[in-house]
């Protein structure tokens, strides 16, 4: 992550160079933006998925190469939100209780629900081609690569059944609840960290720059984000509902992205961008 930040320093610093110098050539574009409201991770699930709001803003500098043609890079901090809805969960897997006996630790997740919230610092470069005149038609498309500045996830479980099937017994047990096996209601887990990769994205924006002073613009359009590759971080299969021999009454909890229930995610962002630029 260090090395993401210096990455960043250094674009921003070269952002605020042009900056500096922009009232001596018109060919240097600053602006500053915000946009939203639709942003959410794309994603296969067996569960229902539901797309949730986030939102943007971002630095640019565009160079122009003519009158109507301009390339840009640029820094902007981006919001997701996603929520997973599963009716019924389950799983099974061996174990070793805190006798350390083996055993095989059974769970059921009823009306089970996780909030995904995540945080990327994302660097766009593209290309805008603008009509002329002082109410001009602009279409930019371009590419950014995203790093991950923060991730978290939450779940809420209407109910949690827990058993420990011993073979060795030919018996399962659905107590007591301070080894670890109960049924409980409204179950709210902690939030907990969500690590995610490095996205790849294509962006395409397009709508109305108006002319409001010689030097001064202001942008309205239309923008859509959508993401090329996975940036769930699942190398490594994790259960749902993790058993704990050391203090089996707090179980831990994993996310649906790294225990297989849901793959593939990929970032989505569309809605309205408001761009105020200097030139």
């Amino acid at each position: 992550m260090k090395k993401y930040i210096k990455s960043l320093l250094v674009i921003v610093a070269f952002l605020a160079a042009c900056f500096s110098s922009y009232s001596q050539d018109k060919k240097h574009e600053f602006s500053i933006s915000i946009g939203g409201p639709f942003s959410f991770v794309k994603a296969t699930t067996i569960g229902q998925s539901v797309e949730g709001n986030g939102m943007n803003a971002g630095l640019r500098y565009s160079y122009y190469l003519n009158k109507g043609l301009s390339i840009g890079i640029g820094v902007e901090y981006q919001t997701y939100n996603s929520d997973f809805k599963f009716g019924s969960l389950g799983g099974q897997y061996d174990a070793v209780d805190a006798e350390n006996e083996s055993f095989e630790f059974r769970y059921k997740a009823a009306n089970y629900r996780e909030e995904q919230k995540l945080g990327y610092i994302n660097v766009p470069i593209g290309i805008q081609f603008e009509t002329p005149g002082t109410s001009k038609l602009y279409v930019a498309a371009g590419a950014k690569i995203g790093f991950a500045s923060s991730g978290s996830y939450q779940s809420t479980i209407s109910n949690l059944t827990t058993s420990g099937y011993y073979p060795q017994y030919n018996v399962e047990l659905f107590g007591p609840a301070f080894a670890g096996f109960a049924s409980t209601n409204n179950v709210e887990t902690p939030e907990q960290d969500l690590n995610n990769k490095v996205s790849y994205s294509v962006t395409f924006e397009t709508g109305l720059k108006q002319v409001i002073s010689t030097r001064n613009s202001i942008y309205i359009g239309a923008y859509l984000d959508y993401g090329l590759n996975d940036i769930y971080d699942n190398n490594e299969a994790k259960n749902l509902v993790q058993y704990n021999p050391e203090i089996p009454v707090v179980l831990k909890y994993n996310s649906v992205s790294s225990s297989g229930f849901t793959t593939n995610g990929r970032l989505v962002s569309y809605g309205l961008k408001l761009r105020f630029a200097l030139q």
